[in-house]
């Protein structure tokens, strides 16, 4: 598995998904797009702790 570069887990081990790294974001393949993130492709600054799924084949350390 290769290593997310922008997605984290935060100091209470919530994870937080940037949007270009999300299955709901513009490179994910979820039916149900963000609102926030559907169309973002490179990484810009935007994530949330929500509903964020990260894409198959990534994983956090």
């Amino acid at each position: 598995m290769a290593k997310a570069k922008h997605s984290f887990k935060d100091t209470k081990g919530l994870l937080w998904v940037a949007c270009s790294e999300c299955e709901r974001g513009g490179n994910g393949s979820a039916p149900d797009k963000c609102s926030c993130g559907w169309r973002v492709k490179r990484f810009n600054g935007l994530g949330c702790y929500g509903k964020g799924q990260l894409l198959k084949g990534l994983e956090v350390a």
